[in-house]
């Protein structure tokens, strides 16, 4: 019965050696996504300070009142 193909050390190695490229490869993608992610973070929380922003302007009362509102 057969039992798979034998593997020499040297063809181990070969494996090895792509495995730590793919990782490379990978950690370079996950660097990047997660710096795409961080930018994105970033320009949401501005969109919603500068809705805030509005939203206080446009009630008629200054910040340091709503800010003594919500401090309640």
């Amino acid at each position: 019965m057969p039992r798979g193909v034998k593997r020499t050390p040297e063809s181990i190695e070969k494996q090895i050696e792509e495995i730590k490229t793919k990782i490379k490869t990978n950690q370079a993608r996950i660097a990047k996504l997660n710096a795409k992610k961080k930018a994105l973070i970033a320009s949401k929380e501005k969109a919603e300070k500068d809705a805030l922003y509005q939203l206080v302007k446009d009630s008629g009362k200054s910040a340091s009142e709503i800010i003594k509102k919500l401090s309640k």
